[in-house]
């Protein structure tokens, strides 16, 4: 998928402490107010929003993301909005 690590980040969505769908729900909610090509950073604590809700949300959208583990718990993702 490419490493987004290093592009601007555009916007960024604290959903710590939500579970699914809401989650997901406020991920598509902020890639709705985005421009392709802009890079959405979502903070989550909850490993199966960042590990397949939201990684298959964007795969279906066709998003390129970088999940990034913390090691603390939480987890970092980057995606990057393409029409």
């Amino acid at each position: 998928m490419g490493s987004t690590c290093c592009s601007k980040i555009d916007k960024v969505v604290d959903i710590s402490g939500k579970i699914c769908p809401y989650t997901v729900m406020e991920a598509r909610d902020a890639l709705k107010t985005m421009e392709s090509g802009q890079m959405l950073e979502v903070v989550t604590d909850y490993k199966s929003a960042a590990t397949e809700s939201i990684p298959n949300f964007c795969k279906k959208k066709n998003y390129p993301i970088e999940v990034i583990d913390n090691s603390d718990g939480t987890f970092r993702l980057l995606i990057k909005k393409e029409e």
